[in-house]
């Protein structure tokens, strides 16, 4: 029941869009043989979207080109005319079809042409707009059809001064327009460098940054200040457990504690100076190899030994 409903429904609105286009028809075919284009385009126009026939079609152009719009209303009379009667067709329509060709032939030679010429730096990307619509780049400098009165066209480019210009085209004239674009002195134009010559010689090599010496250098920095003062903690403890412990380094069981934090200490001051050394000579390191000399070896490689006394601290080594 479902399956057979509904095409009967498509049909039952199918109908009634052609009874309201025919209501629509009438009344615009009427208005259009009263002379009154303006209100009858309107109702033709609704007629022939809810049912399209050659009747409210043909009126329907006769209509715009009556009302100056002699680009749209041919070209609607082009379609009709492209379009297949049947054979069993009703001798209104094959009427009508013969009218839309007589009043193409005769509107046809009635159109004004429009060529746009447009003057501009090679590579420029530039918008050419006439009456508000995007003149496709390829019909400047051709022949573009138009309709009868004024028409403003205008040209428009990143880092120029847009280009606007008046024209009144008579039926059957045809007029050029001729903008140019000059560069704007107030417009900030970004320009992508000139790619090298390809003979040119290629230039020494620099090495790269220096960002990574400098990290590698502070983070040197930092650690040898590490070592230094935690060795002066270690040094400043060390005095005091020697004048606490005597020459014989028996020292009391209540310095246990003092003695594990100066070797807490000592174990900072060690590893700040392992960190210095190592920051110093991958540093040392990526400056020469910054400044285009030779790297050193894979063998090469730094050995720094903190040197810690009571009353002296120091590092010792070499890379």
């Amino acid at each position: 029941m479902a399956a057979l409903s509904a095409p009967g429904a498509a049909r039952a609105d199918d109908a009634s869009d052609t009874a309201a286009a025919r209501l629509l028809g009438e009344d615009g075919l009427a208005l259009a043989d009263a002379g009154n284009c303006e209100k009858a385009a309107e109702k033709l126009e609704r007629a022939d979207k809810l049912h399209h026939a050659p009747t409210t079609a043909g009126r329907l152009g006769e209509c715009e080109i009556h009302l100056g719009k002699i680009v749209a209303g041919t070209e609607r009379l082009h379609r009709l005319l492209r379009e297949s009667l049947p054979e069993n067709a009703p001798p209104i329509f094959v009427e009508a079809v013969a009218r839309a060709r007589g009043v193409l032939e005769q509107t046809l030679p009635r159109i004004p042409m429009l060529r746009v010429s447009l003057k501009m730096r090679p590579g420029t990307k530039a918008t050419v707009t006439v009456d508000g619509d995007v003149l496709s780049d390829a019909l400047l400098d051709n022949d573009r059809p138009a309709d009868p009165g004024s028409h403003v066209v205008r040209a428009t480019a990143p880092g120029f001064v847009p280009s606007t210009k008046s024209v009144t085209l008579a039926e059957s004239e045809t007029k050029t327009v001729s903008l140019d674009l000059e560069p704007d002195p107030h417009a900030l134009v970004i320009r992508t460098p000139e790619p090298a010559p390809v003979d040119t010689p290629p230039q020494a090599h620099t090495g790269g940054s220096f960002a990574p010496a400098i990290v590698a250098l502070t983070i040197g920095g930092l650690g040898l200040a590490t070592g230094v003062a935690a060795g002066a903690v270690v040094a400043a403890k060390s005095s005091d457990l020697a004048s606490a412990c005597g020459p014989t380094k028996a020292c009391p069981s209540d310095k246990q504690s003092e003695i594990s934090n100066a070797k807490t200490w000592a174990t900072v001051s060690t590893a700040g100076f392992i960190v210095a050394g190592a920051g110093v000579a991958t540093g040392l390191v990526l400056l020469l190899a910054r400044r285009g000399e030779d790297p050193p070896p894979a063998s090469a490689k730094a050995e720094l030994t903190p040197v810690v006394g009571p009353t002296y601290l120091g590092i010792a080594g070499g890379f």
